[in-house]
């Protein structure tokens, strides 16, 4: 095998390893992006509540201060108005679909995240 036809060897080699890493990479964040992406509503470990991300709504949970609002919109969702001291939960804002983002409420004991 002469010099050149190894140099391509080698270079193919390294480009198709770049392709597969690209590739996997994009695979790993955009995980669930397409079709169904579902949210669990978390406390204390136990799933609550599950919704689709991509269906519209509002939901009011009852937490251990109070309630918890949840809004879903255009494959977003957000906390909006929950009874806690620090509303850490709130200032997270709009999740997108395929985040990897977690929304966590410690006083009340709730994680949001997406299955």
């Amino acid at each position: 095998m002469s010099k050149k036809n190894k140099e391509y060897l080698v270079i193919g080699g390294i480009l198709l390893t770049l392709i597969i890493a690209y590739f996997s990479v994009n695979f790993l964040f955009n995980k669930g992006s397409v079709g169904q992406q579902l949210v669990e509503i978390r406390y204390k470990d136990e799933v609550i509540q599950t919704f689709d991300i991509d269906v519209d709504a509002q939901y009011v949970i009852e937490v251990e201060r109070g309630l918890m609002h949840i809004e879903v919109l255009d494959s977003r969702y957000r906390v909006h108005d929950v009874d806690c001291p620090d509303k850490i939960c709130e200032k997270v804002g709009w999740v997108k679909k395929g985040s990897l983002t977690t929304i966590i409420c410690l006083p009340n004991n709730i994680i949001l995240v997406q299955v």
